[in-house]
């Protein structure tokens, strides 16, 4: 394995599009002796109105129990949060303590851990899609509440309504533009130009903001050009994030094999050092 230089980056320009934890993203890199620019491309904010998720809340405490996919730590502490505020976080607790629940990853099972909430199975590629599979599988009887990540994976939602299942979902919290003034069409210009060395993704969507941005600057085949060509080169914490790169055509895009932010800037140091070398 390649070791990551003190100053594998220096001359280089990293552009992060995230708004959580940007900073300590950014800093991660400076320290790497990078060049660091921030655009953030979206940010999560809780839905406008809590009467779906509360509804939602009803519908998981009498349907228990059931089955439960939780595809974030932060969509499972959100949704107690509002249940919390309605009186109904207990009963909510309950529920999910009696359900059969799947997490997709290492973060949404650490947080169930931490409620005390028993995970049945843990996700290893970060996929819904692995947890849909492992649900078809065991044949799950009575109600599949999907906890949806920002965005309704429509997909997989309709694997499981084919299979007879009755699906349900609670949306704890929506994806809004993070964008202030014209960071990120300034971005996609730079990327155009080949200007930035890299440019981070830590969610799918601020993927497809970047390329909307890019559209509405008149400049997306540039941009998915210069991403192709590895004259920017596209930087994804994990397998969900890069899908939408690799539907554009974009299959070059470095990423980690562990879904960290520690891991992702270790992979953007051994790439610069791999291509200092060539």
């Amino acid at each position: 394995m390649t070791t990551s230089q003190p100053h594998a980056l220096t001359g280089l320009t990293v552009a992060v599009t995230a708004h959580r934890r940007a900073q300590e993203q950014g800093g991660a890199f400076e320290r790497h002796g990078a060049r660091v620019q921030y655009a953030p491309a979206l940010k999560i904010t809780p839905t406008d109105e809590d009467d779906d998720v509360v509804a939602a809340v009803r519908e998981t405490v009498a349907s228990a129990p059931g089955t439960v996919l939780v595809t974030t730590g932060y969509g499972v502490k959100r949704w107690l949060a509002v249940a919390e505020e309605h009186g109904l976080r207990e009963e909510l607790l309950a529920a999910l303590r009696a359900s059969t629940v799947y997490a997709r990853g290492a973060k949404a099972k650490g947080q169930l851990q931490a409620l005390e909430i028993p995970c049945a199975y843990t996700g290893s590629s970060g996929r819904t899609a692995e947890l849909v599979d492992r649900v078809l599988e065991a044949g799950a009887p009575g109600t599949v509440t999907v906890q949806l990540h920002g965005t309704a994976d429509e997909e997989q939602l309709e694997r499981q309504r084919s299979a007879g299942l009755d699906v349900r979902v609670v949306a704890p919290y929506r994806w809004e533009s993070a964008d202030e003034g014209s960071r990120l069409s300034l971005l996609v210009r730079e990327i155009a130009a080949g200007d930035v060395d890299y440019v981070t993704f830590t969610a799918a969507p601020a993927v497809d903001a970047v390329l909307d941005a890019a559209s509405a600057a008149a400049c997306r085949d540039d941009v998915v050009a210069s991403l192709r060509e590895g004259r920017c080169t596209a930087v994804a914490i994990g397998p969900v994030c890069v899908q939408p790169l690799e539907e554009a055509g974009i299959t070059n895009a470095v990423v980690p094999e562990r879904f960290r932010l520690g891991a992702m800037v270790k992979a953007v140091c051994d790439h610069a050092t791999a291509a200092a070398s060539r």
